[in-house]
Parts: structure tokens; C-alpha cells; sequence
């Protein structure tokens, strides 16, 4: 097999050009985000924002060291003619230890579109490719879309410490009855000059077209695209083209010493780094992707999100719910209220929830902003420009890290649902409870939002938008945001007497729990060890008990656990459930009016009410039923029967 070989195009200096390294500087000085969590944020984004409609959009993200075969057709058959002012490309392609990013979508449309910067779409033809290849830092004109800007693509070549990138895609062509793949290598580095001649940094490797340069396409591509990639495009059961886009990002770079303020970044090199990388991308991941995770309905995610060390993937969805999950219940919410629920789909609050509440956004212009009505809310008839859910819960401490961002708003983008920012609203005061909330504009209404973000999407500026009326609704939405969410904490922070309620008032909405999991040896007071010790606190230690699994019942009322009991002598062990209610005035012990309890072995009821004898050696189920949400703690004792 031969493999194509490409050609250099660098971008000479022109009137008004900008540099490749001024536009770095910009994305760098505008955002509070880390490079990886914008990269991760806008390709996630750009993914999301090109789904084909017949397919679920799957996103992934792979961390390798990259195999020397790789890095030869690389120095052979892609970057080619390097100039001196890439030392740290042609370095990184002959370090044995340079890692690769590699990022793909499929189920997407792909870089489909003119190929030639300097050609036109036609109507109704898309412009993905040169958008996402050749510009940056221009607009995209569907106010639908998760970016506006463009500047976001320049976050891979920030993460790469030779500021390179190889694009491979395959999409379908003009006519649509045909699919082709398309590969395309880049360099955005630091202007430099070369003889008499003036460069912007910006390098282009592909096939020559007169003066400019466009990809390879078609089998040549594919061949070489498949010789460097991991991730492959195949083909449905009954043959449908598998089309999207990879991003293979050079000798990518992580930040070390944040803590110490040094904020140093280093090459990925060792086994060590290149955790380090997963463990930031995984971060990432959950920061920006969980709305993309979260069901509207009882079929399949929104999106597939995967993530891989080298040929190995790593589950991120479940951890990710954790993290995010009263975020995820908000969402639901919202997207109920907003029509974009499925009809009949259950929404579950979190398990803990005190109290929640939805505060429709309805503003009521007045004076010269009366006759701007049809400007302000597009077709819509009640002023509705958003909604705003919030949850109040139980904080519970956990050992392990599977809490994301608490007393937070999450405000995000309408159809996009892309994560703008978690805006804190108010000082957090710690303590038992929590809260999260979520507030997402109408679909009418979101072009104004997206009007008052700056390049990077991570905030919302009224007075960054240019029309009068998007200025109005930003500010006007921000204001009402403000208050309710005060107002509605405030109101429990003033009405909350614990020592006044009954025991069902204190512990509702307080999170299900029970003593499982992996405790630290040296932790002495963890409830899964009074637990496991309680049947052994007698000399003779003749009975105990080992709990072998638990899970909450549906909205945290209660939970059911597996216990096995055993004694020395094989007699019958007689169980004992303590229930406590964890609140923030400590444990309560809770009666039988408070808590039922069922002992089951099998499907046979063996005793109704906190004790029962059975026989050595017996799985027995203990179900715990509570009228509210409770958060509980459970210590089962064991005594042998003589």
C-alpha cells in the first residue's frame, strides 16, 4: 500500500490578518475555563451541534501513546517540510514517549461542504468544512447552535504542545449520494518570517490547489486516515455510511502545581501524566457533558459519551450522574415544562430533596419596550423568556469523589443545552443542606442569551449584546433569576425550627443512606463499621452479621439490604434493626410508627417489626420503609439462641 503524501501551505501575512498566536492569547484572557475543559466543552459542543437527526450522536475521547509506525507516517506522509519555526512538532514526532488526544463523533454530518476556503455554500448546503477547518473567529448565523464565535476550536491547538492537529472525516457530498472521507493536517503557531516574507503562524498540510490548499479526499484519505487513527468509521447491519470527524491532537499537555500557584504545564510523558490527563478529561467530561447524558424519555441518552485509555474504555456516565444528578433532575424539569419531555416519562427528584420548586421567567415590558414585544418573545404569548428549577437537599459527606458542584445554578443554552456556567447566586453557608438548580431560556427566547456571550461562552453579559431588546432580557432574566433563587432559600433558612418538628418533618428530604462501601481501615466511627461490628461486641463473638447488598426504595423512602448472619455453633441468630434518622441535630431513633420494617427470606415473610430469629447461614432480606424521604442509618445486632 502507498500511502499519500501531503503538501505545506503556510498562510503568508496580510492586511488585517491576525496572528495564530494572538488568537491563543484572546481565547486564553476571555475565559475562566482551562484549555482542556474548553477543548473538551466546544468539541463536545460542535459534535452535538452537527448530529444527523436519523442517528444518536455518540462523542468520544482516547488517551494513547502514540506506537512509532504512527509517529514515522506522521514525519513522512503528513507534516512535511517543516520550517524552523516548528522545532516543538518535529521534537514531539521523534520522542518515544509523545502522547496523542484523540477526539471523534460519528452519527454526526461530518466536515461536509466546500472544501476551498474560498468557496461559497451554495443554499441550503452546509459549510462545516471550511468553517471548522479554514476560519476562526467567525459566526455562526443559526441562532440554534451551541456556538456562535468559532474561536473555540482554537482550544485543541492550545492543549497540544506542538500546536498540532490532524482532521479526518467522512461525510456525504453535495448530491447526498455518495459519502467521501476528507483528511487535513494543521498548525497554529507564532508568526515567524522566512526570507523576505512575513507568516501568521498558521500552516495547512493537505493536496496543492493553485495558490491555497484543500484535503485529501477519498481512498487516499481513508488509507492514511486509518494508518494513523484508532478509531475507525464502519458501517450499519444493512450497509447506511457511518459518517462524523476525528481530531488527533499532538503531544497534548496537562497543568500541574495549580495548587501551589504555579500553573506550569507540562508534555504528556509517563504512564503518570497520561492519568493525570485522564482524570482531568473525565473531569471535563462530567462538567460540560451531563446534560447530553440525561434521558428526555424512555429511550436511548441524548448522546453517546465514551472515553478510552488507550484500547481500554473507562465508564463515565454513572460517575457523572452521581456528580450532576440534582442537576439532571432540574434539567428534567425544566425540559417538562418547556415541552421537551416525553409525554408520561417519570421525573424523580434526588434522593434527599427537602423541597423543589419551578418559577416560570415572565417579563412585563413597559414604557417604549411595549411595542418591541414580538422582538422580545418571538411567537410566544405569555412573556415566558425561560424557567428556573431549584432543589433544596440533604448534604451528605462522602468518602469517596462523587459530588460535583453544590449551591450552584447551572445556567445553560436552550435547544443546545450547552453549559454556560454555575453561578454561585448567593454566599454558600454551609452545613446540613444543599441546593442546585438549573435555569434554561425558551427556545423563542435564546437568541438573545447567546447575543450577550463573549467567544468562549461562559457567560452571559447584557450589555455585550448589540440589540436593545436582547440587552433587556438578559438583564431583566438576571435580575428576576437573583431574586427567586434568594427569596427561595431564604425562606427555609427562616422557617426551619428543627427542634419544633416531628421526627418525619426532620429528616425529609434527607438523602437515603446505609453503611456500605469501602471504609477507610483507621475510621473507627463509620457507620459501616458499627454496623459490621454491632453483632460483635460480646467476648464470646459467637454471632455476626455480613451485609451483602443495599439499595434505596424509589424516591428514597426507605431501603432494602441483604443480610447473612452466622454463629459459631450453628445455632439461630436472632437480628435486631436499629434505625436511625440522620439530621442535622444529629441521630433521631425512629419507632415503628416512624419506619416499617420486613424480614423476608425468599419470597416467605418471615417477621413484620425490627426483630427476627432465623438460622445460621440464611440470606435474609430486611426491607426499611419510611413515609418520607429519610436519610437512615442502620446498625443490625445478633445474638445467638440458646
Amino acid at each position: 500500500m502507498t500511502l499519500s503524501s501531503l503538501n505545506r501551505y503556510s498562510k503568508p501575512r496580510g492586511a488585517g490578518d491576525q496572528t495564530s498566536g494572538g488568537r491563543g492569547k484572546l481565547l486564553r484572557a476571555t475565559s475562566a475555563l482551562s484549555r482542556l475543559e474548553l477543548l473538551v466543552r466546544e468539541t463536545l459542543q460542535n459534535s452535538w451541534d452537527a448530529r444527523d437527526e436519523e442517528w444518536t450522536p455518540a462523542y468520544g475521547v482516547r488517551v494513547y501513546r502514540m506506537d512509532p509506525d504512527v509517529k514515522q507516517i506522521l514525519r513522512k506522509h503528513v507534516f512535511t517540510d517543516l520550517p524552523e519555526s516548528l522545532a516543538d512538532l518535529a521534537d514531539c514526532l521523534h520522542s518515544p514517549d509523545v502522547h496523542a488526544i484523540e477526539i471523534y463523533d460519528r452519527g454526526t454530518v461530518g466536515l461536509n461542504g466546500p472544501f476551498r476556503a474560498s468557496e461559497v455554500a451554495s443554499d441550503g448546503e452546509k459549510n462545516n468544512f471550511n468553517s471548522f477547518v479554514f476560519d476562526i473567529g467567525t459566526t455562526k448565523t443559526s441562532g440554534q447552535s451551541g456556538g456562535t464565535f468559532g474561536f473555540g476550536k482554537t482550544a485543541s491547538f492550545e492543549v497540544s504542545n506542538a500546536h498540532s492537529v490532524v482532521y479526518w472525516s467522512r461525510c456525504r457530498t453535495q448530491d447526498d449520494e455518495d459519502v467521501e472521507h476528507r483528511l487535513i493536517a494543521c498548525s497554529l503557531h507564532d508568526p515567524y518570517e522566512e526570507g523576505n516574507a512575513r507568516f501568521t503562524g498558521a500552516h495547512w498540510w493537505g493536496a496543492p490547489d493553485d495558490d491555497d490548499i484543500i484535503p485529501i479526499r477519498g481512498e487516499e484519505a481513508a488509507e492514511l486516515g486509518e494508518q494513523i487513527f484508532r478509531t475507525h468509521f464502519g458501517d450499519t447491519n444493512d450497509g447506511e455510511p457511518e459518517t462524523g470527524t476525528s481530531i488527533l491532537i499532538l503531544d497534548p499537555v496537562i497543568t500541574v502545581g495549580v495548587a501551589d500557584g504555579l500553573d506550569e504545564r507540562v508534555p504528556v510523558r509517563t504512564d503518570e501524566d497520561s492519568e493525570a490527563l485522564l482524570k482531568q478529561i473525565s473531569d471535563a467530561l462530567a462538567h460540560s457533558a451531563w446534560p447530553k447524558v440525561v434521558p428526555s424519555g424512555e429511550e436511548d441518552r441524548p448522546m453517546i459519551v465514551e472515553l478510552y485509555e488507550n484500547r481500554h474504555e473507562r465508564p463515565v456516565i454513572d460517575s457523572m450522574l452521581a456528580k450532576y444528578g440534582h442537576f439532571a433532575s432540574a434539567l428534567n424539569f425544566v425540559r417538562s415544562e418547556q415541552g421537551q419531555l416525553e409525554e408520561g416519562y417519570s421525573i424523580a427528584l434526588p434522593v434527599g430533596t427537602v423541597r423543589s420548586q419551578c418559577f416560570p421567567i415572565v417579563l412585563r415590558p413597559r414604557g417604549a419596550m411595549v411595542s418591541m414585544r414580538s422582538e422580545l418573545f418571538g411567537g410566544r404569548q405569555d412573556d415566558t423568556v425561560g424557567h428556573l428549577y431549584l432543589i433544596e437537599s440533604a448534604a451528605i459527606a462522602t468518602e469517596t469523589d462523587s459530588t460535583g458542584p453544590r449551591d450552584a445554578l447551572c445556567i445553560m443554552r436552550s435547544e443546545a443545552e450547552l453549559v454556560v456556567n454555575y453561578d454561585p447566586v448567593v454566599e454558600a453557608e454551609g452545613g446540613t443542606l444543599q441546593w442546585h438548580g438549573v435555569f434554561k431560556p425558551t427556545t423563542e427566547c435564546d437568541r438573545h442569551f447567546a447575543a450577550s456571550e463573549p467567544p468562549t461562552h461562559d457567560r452571559w453579559t447584557p450589555d455585550a449584546a448589540e440589540s436593545e431588546a436582547s440587552r433587556y432580557v438578559v438583564r431583566r432574566t438576571l435580575e428576576q433569576i437573583r431574586s427567586k433563587t434568594k427569596k427561595f432559600l431564604n425562606e427555609n433558612r427562616a422557617s426551619v425550627n428543627v427542634q419544633e418538628q416531628s421526627v418525619r418533618k426532620v429528616a425529609l428530604g434527607l438523602r437515603s443512606f446505609v453503611p456500605l462501601g469501602h471504609s477507610k481501615p483507621d475510621d473507627a466511627d463509620s457507620p459501616r463499621r458499627r454496623a459490621r461490628r454491632s453483632g460483635g461486641q460480646k467476648k464470646e463473638h459467637r454471632t455476626e452479621v455480613a451485609i451483602l447488598n443495599s439499595k434505596p426504595l424509589p424516591g428514597g423512602r426507605g431501603q432494602v439490604i441483604d443480610v447473612l448472619p452466622t454463629s459459631r455453633n450453628g445455632e439461630s441468630v436472632s437480628l435486631k434493626a436499629e434505625v436511625f434518622a440522620i439530621t442535622s441535630d444529629g441521630r433521631l431513633a425512629l419507632d415503628d410508627e416512624d419506619v416499617r420494617a420486613t424480614w423476608r427470606c425468599g419470597k416467605a415473610l418471615l417477621e413484620v417489626g425490627k426483630e427476627c430469629i432465623v438460622e445460621s447461614g440464611t440470606d435474609v432480606e430486611l426491607r426499611l420503609e419510611t413515609r418520607t424521604p429519610t436519610a437512615l442509618e442502620i446498625a443490625i445486632k445478633t445474638e445467638a439462641e440458646t
